[in-house]
């Protein structure tokens, strides 16, 4: 591929990415010719990636580790860096939510979140930045959630988390933009992917219903519509963005 858009030899790691919306980037990273690091907990589905990118002429290495677990974490960033000879770009996609409200959730209900959410996508940008900074080259993409922006019931952890990865965004930005990294969020609104449909939210045609409305385009996202701010956040497109947080939500965010 040619172009501003082109990521030929680049290394990318994409955390969560054993399916939905960390399977789509994936795909859509190594599409543009980068090598993609294709990181999860379920064996199976990192497979199940790395075959998809396999068929349509990607490159793609699986590396199962737990985000949370930091030296497992920062045993991969150097397993890249040695078997691979770079990493050029981060996805921390890797995350979820709890449905606890308020009210009812524990102190380690609470934690777990901020730690999955948040903590542990400081820990691998702070372990990535290190062989970035040195090269003067680097993406760091963070994978927010419009819940950083607006709210609903049962969910104040994950709202929490996403709002302290966004702030995150911007500190490591101004801190790194000297050294030639960006780092920038995508806030993604109501995302249908076909893993997800057993969820409580979506599983309810009339949840469904009320927040397709709730959107300017009257639908939820589907998996692959994350794919153009991703592959423009992780190349030269974006050179001079940086700090900055992409909110693609149907428009959710703008209607009343």
């Amino acid at each position: 591929m040619t172009g501003i858009f082109a990521l030929d030899g680049k290394v990318a790691l994409v955390t969560g990415a054993s399916r939905g919306l960390g399977r789509a980037m994936a795909l859509a990273l190594a599409r543009c010719g980068a090598h993609v690091v294709v990181n999860g907990r379920n064996p199976a589905g990192i497979a199940e990636t790395c075959a998809a990118i396999a068929t349509e002429g990607g490159a793609a290495t699986p590396m199962g580790f737990d985000t949370t677990d930091t030296p497992a974490a920062n045993a991969a960033v150097d397993r890249i860096e040695a078997e691979l000879g770079h990493l050029d770009i981060l996805v921390n996609n890797a995350g979820y939510g709890n449905g606890r409200t308020g009210s009812e959730t524990s102190d380690a209900e609470w934690d777990e979140i901020i730690n999955v959410d948040l903590n542990a996508c400081f820990r691998l940008a702070r372990r990535a930045s290190v062989g970035m900074i040195r090269r003067r080259w680097g993406r760091i993409i963070n994978i927010s959630s419009i819940n950083a922006h607006i709210a609903r019931e049962a969910n104040a952890n994950y709202c929490a988390a996403k709002a302290g990865l966004e702030g995150m965004t911007r500190a490591l930005a101004v801190e790194w933009g000297v050294h030639g990294v960006t780092v920038n969020a995508i806030a993604p609104g109501y995302m249908m992917t076909p893993d997800n449909l057993d969820t409580p939210l979506r599983a309810d045609p009339m949840h469904r219903a009320r927040f397709a409305e709730r959107t300017a385009l009257r639908r939820w996202g589907e998996a692959d519509e994350l794919d153009g701010a991703v592959v423009f956040l992780a190349g030269n497109a974006s050179a001079y963005c940086t700090g900055h947080v992409l909110i693609v939500d149907g428009g959710m965010s703008v209607k009343i």
